[in-house]
């Protein structure tokens, strides 16, 4: 059930004068900091007609900007070349590439001029958004979206931290365990359907606080905060060693699942760095960055953390 009404929502999105109003929302958010000839990074996985890489393309364009896009060379070495060639101002990327160019702009000493970075497809943490100022000493904001679709459903407060919601489309519940709502201010899990089919929610699998009434910034559209990728008990201990080993510079890139026989863990270190205390696994890679071969590891927080087959040992 949750598949299709995934499916319906990103088709809904999918709709041209859908995607013109969504093009334009972006244009009027990105404006306030993006000026008439910034280059603007873009760097999504999909890239099609109607995902939101295309949309902020669009977007860039009504600021007559000028965007870049992480083409089909999805190589860490090409992102950070193409982040020095272009001279980028502005990135707008999903938080752990943008993060881990931060690391590759440092380890190399290569100068970047990033004014401002834009996060989506999943919700950037405070140590996420910590990493990233600090990396490029910029200011982060935040873009609320189904995932890297073209379901765009808010953006960030310009005065406090979090994200306002695009209610003339969109509507926003929060629901405890059992999908029961919560009163305002509670945390649980976010429910997103659209204004005019309510019948369609969508249980996003992150989790957030919803406020409203008049923001600082003077907006009345509801306040999402504290945003995070929604847990289980038995994910928790997973998430925070991925927190922990994303939060050194010295790892580039890091992945974890359950295996049959218990943890198992990938790391991508930059040469000579030092890498924190690792837990005991049953399967364990820790691999130097090879700038020739390696891309960004998946990374999906809202989904369960996937159980790999069987293995010999």
């Amino acid at each position: 059930m949750i598949a299709l009404v995934y499916g319906i929502l990103r088709d809904m999105a999918a709709q041209p004068r859908a995607q013109e109003e969504t093009a334009a929302y972006l244009a009027e958010k990105l404006s306030g900091f993006v000026k008439k000839m910034d280059t603007v990074l873009i760097c999504f996985p999909e890239q099609g007609s109607g995902s939101l890489s295309h949309l902020m393309e669009q977007a860039v364009l009504q600021c007559e900007a000028i965007p870049v896009v992480w083409g089909a060379d999805h190589r860490w070495k090409s992102l950070l070349r193409l982040a020095f060639s272009s001279r980028a101002n502005t990135i707008i990327s999903t938080p752990l590439i943008v993060l881990g160019l931060a690391k590759l702009r440092s380890f190399y000493s290569i100068p970047l001029f990033v004014r401002n970075v834009v996060t989506a497809g999943y919700p950037c943490e405070e140590w996420m958004i910590d990493g990233i100022r600090r990396g490029f000493d910029c200011v982060s904001w935040g873009c609320f979206a189904m995932g890297t679709t073209g379901v765009v459903a808010g953006f960030s407060c310009s005065e406090v931290q979090g994200v306002h919601l695009r209610d003339s489309e969109y509507r926003v519940e929060i629901v405890d365990r059992n999908g029961n709502a919560l009163p305002e201010g509670e945390e649980g899990e976010m429910v997103l359907s659209p204004a005019n089919a309510p019948e369609l929610r969508y249980f996003m699998g992150e989790n957030a606080r919803l406020r409203t009434g008049r923001c600082a910034c003077g907006s009345t559209q509801p306040l999402l905060t504290d945003l995070c990728p929604g847990r289980t008990e038995a994910d928790a201990d997973l998430m925070e060693l991925g927190k922990t080993l994303q939060s050194w510079n010295s790892v580039l890139d890091c992945r974890l699942c359950k295996g049959q026989y218990g943890l198992e863990l990938e790391i991508v270190a930059l040469p000579g760095g030092r890498l924190p205390k690792l837990p005991s696994a049953a399967k364990q890679c820790i691999r130097v960055f090879d700038p020739e071969k390696d891309e960004p590891l998946p990374y999906d927080p809202t989904q369960k953390i996937p159980e790999s087959g069987a293995e010999s040992h």
